[in-house]
């Protein structure tokens, strides 16, 4: 499945090397567009919300609706437990977006409330 490489990259880079992103490889131009649904040259939340909810069911290899930190492997562990609010150790869905979007806010260097070309890099 040639399409999967570029949901993982949306995981991996699309902010600073902290939190779940962390130490994954930068967010290439194609990436960027896959998540900029409309194409208006920024991301907004719905639009990265919708697309971590697809990334999410991708990293989840057992289909059993949560990831477990095997399932993250680049996650450092810090960030893995910090995004496990219940600490059950596997993130549900809802954990999982909520740290994601911790990441979209802190990508988002001017507080415009979308990310751009700029910020993501």
């Amino acid at each position: 499945m040639r399409w999967i490489p570029a949901y993982l990259a949306v995981l991996s880079a699309l902010w600073p090397a902290t939190g779940l992103a962390q130490g994954l490889r930068p967010v290439t131009p194609n990436v960027f567009d896959v998540t900029d649904t409309n194409h208006d040259g920024k991301i907004t939340p719905e639009e990265f919300r919708a697309r971590m909810h697809e990334v999410f069911f991708l990293l989840d290899k057992n289909s059993d609706g949560f990831l477990t930190k095997d399932e993250v492997p680049r996650a450092s562990d810090a960030a893995f437990r910090a995004a496990d609010k219940n600490g059950d150790g596997k993130l549900s869905m809802d954990e999982y977006i909520a740290a994601r979007m911790q990441d979209f806010e802190a990508a988002d260097r001017n507080k415009d409330g979308v990310l751009t070309r700029d910020e993501v890099q």
